[in-house]
């Protein structure tokens, strides 16, 4: 029960920092309800209209003279007849290109901001997606992740093209190459993963391991709930081995263990076979028997091949074991593996910092 509210806890704390910022963001302050003039064009007749707001699949006009609004619907044909004219985008293509982000976002916040209450308008009408995209990716070149993260929260990236979604995904990138590992978390949650969304499934997932390695099972263990409900029957499998060995890392056993013993133990030819023994083997670590738990990681790692994501993982509990058995030779040499070979891997961080409290070898006289 309390690891279930720790989890409700975390995704409060998620949330109201994603709160936080949409209440203090300036910019938004400034120019986020400032109404757009878009040109339509309906079969010769021009005029200007001053939308303001876009609810319920229909863009809202200011009459002239501010006396009410109108409500038109959105269609692809209508969306052909507008046309938001401004001569800005090629001043700031041109700063964006020459690694003057700050030039660009002073130009792009007046003019993008206002923009981003239309964002589910068809993504026919390009003058509107991309200087809102072109604002978003360059907070994140500009390292103004904060602000991206604010802006991508106010977007429904599942009413949004894909492009949306690579700029979310970009910026959870960012926070993991920074270790600010809640707000990358954060992401995870916002970032869709049905239907055509579905791509979006892999970096997510490569974000997991990221996750795991910090400690934050709380964040993973959502994130594989919300993948395993909508991915293929054959790779729900794999899914839920990583739910199950996130919830026995998280120190939910009693939840893992339903779900472990349902589970068939793979062929040992088979590539989950591995990854079936490092659960297996974290719930007996979990459970502080580290003899059983040595053998079933050992049992693993010699079926699985050194390109498996998990083989770092697995590296660092069977170094842990022996650590634990006061084998501090044989820890030293795996977790040193691990560095050697997966210096890329999260893990390569945690098995430095576990070397680190090892006691130093002894000279030989």
């Amino acid at each position: 029960m309390m690891k279930r509210i720790s989890t409700l806890l975390l995704m409060a704390a998620l949330a109201q920092t994603a709160a936080t910022a949409q209440e203090t963001n300036p910019y938004w302050i400034e120019f986020g309800n400032e109404p757009v003039l878009i040109q339509q064009n309906n079969n010769g007749a021009r005029q200007t209209l001053k939308f303001v707001a876009y609810k319920d699949d229909m863009l809202v006009a200011e009459l002239e003279g501010g006396v009410g609004e109108v409500s038109l619907p959105v269609s692809e044909s209508m969306v052909q007849t507008l046309r938001l004219e401004s001569s800005t985008m090629p001043e700031v293509n041109r700063m964006i290109s020459s690694g003057n982000y700050t030039g660009a976002l002073t130009l792009l916040r007046p003019y993008a901001y206002p923009l981003v209450k239309f964002h589910a308008v068809p993504e026919s009408f390009t003058q509107l997606h991309i200087p809102i995209r072109s604002l978003i990716d360059t907070l994140i070149r500009a390292d103004e992740l904060n602000e991206a993260y604010d802006l991508l929260n106010r977007i429904k990236l599942d009413k949004v093209g894909l492009k949306y979604s690579e700029s979310a995904i970009a910026l959870m990138n960012a926070y993991l190459a920074k270790e600010n590992f809640d707000a990358a978390a954060g992401m995870t949650q916002i970032i869709p993963v049905q239907g055509q969304y579905a791509v979006n499934i892999r970096p997510i997932v490569d974000a997991a391991d990221s996750l795991r390695a910090a400690g934050k099972y709380e964040a993973v263990i959502p994130l594989y709930q919300q993948i395993e409900a909508v991915v293929p029957d054959d790779v729900k499998k794999n899914v839920q081995m990583w739910l199950a060995y996130s919830l026995v890392l998280a120190d939910r056993v009693d939840e893992a263990t339903p779900m472990i013993d349902a589970l068939e133990e793979p062929d040992p030819n088979e590539r989950l076979f591995s990854l079936y023994k490092l659960l297996q083997g974290s719930r007996a670590h979990s459970s502080e028997d580290y003899g059983k738990a040595l053998d079933l990681l050992t049992r693993g790692f010699v079926r699985a091949q050194t390109s498996y994501v998990w083989v770092p993982e697995m590296l660092y509990l069977i170094g842990d074991c022996y650590a634990r058995s006061d084998d501090n030779l044989a820890a030293r040499n795996v977790w040193t593996e691990i560095v050697i070979l997966y210096p890329e891997s999260p893990w390569s961080q945690s098995a430095e910092n576990s070397l680190a409290l090892l006691p130093p070898v002894q000279a030989v006289e």
